[in-house]
């Protein structure tokens, strides 16, 4: 039973822990961060004994983040502790989201023009040709998130400081 659950914290993990990882606004800005990062010999190459001691830390830094009384064990009621963390974290992002959202829709239709975007998501603009998907100049909230789900860039390590 124990077993069982470590296993599946362990796999759940990274759904829960996801948020608080540096996500890059532009991944491909620097490809070698990755490398750089978990390349302990300097060689400028990975090997799997590198690539295996880089997910064992971060399975570990997971398994330190669940276990909330550093006891040992993950138990159900600190999956459940986690599990509702992220929930929180993600009703707050979609929060704010909303915000943002409104605060730009200057006109007030439910979607973002160019020259919205631009002013109030410079990010979503940035991207604006590529979200729009029926190409009618604008920006339906359907239209972000289809995009955010097909696009959704993975989180990149960053180099260690």
């Amino acid at each position: 039973m124990k077993a069982t659950l470590i296993a599946l914290a362990l796999v759940a993990a990274p759904f829960v822990a996801q948020a608080s990882d540096p996500v890059p606004s532009n991944p491909q800005a620097d490809e070698g961060a990755l490398i750089r990062k978990f390349d302990k010999d300097g060689d400028g190459r990975l090997s799997r004994q590198e690539s295996n001691d880089a997910a064992q830390e971060r399975a570990n830094r997971r398994f330190d983040q669940l276990d909330r009384n550093k006891d040992g064990y993950i138990t159900q009621d600190e999956l459940d502790a986690a599990r509702g963390a992220m929930r929180g974290k993600m009703r707050e992002m979609r929060e704010r989201m909303d915000e943002r959202w409104q605060a730009a829709d200057k006109d007030g239709d439910g979607a973002l023009s160019r020259s919205e975007a631009e002013a109030g998501m410079p990010m979503l603009w940035r991207r604006f040709d590529q979200l729009d998907k029926n190409k009618d100049g604008k920006i339906t909230r359907d239209e972000m998130m289809q995009g955010r789900r097909m696009n959704a860039p993975r989180p990149s390590a960053t180099p260690p400081q």
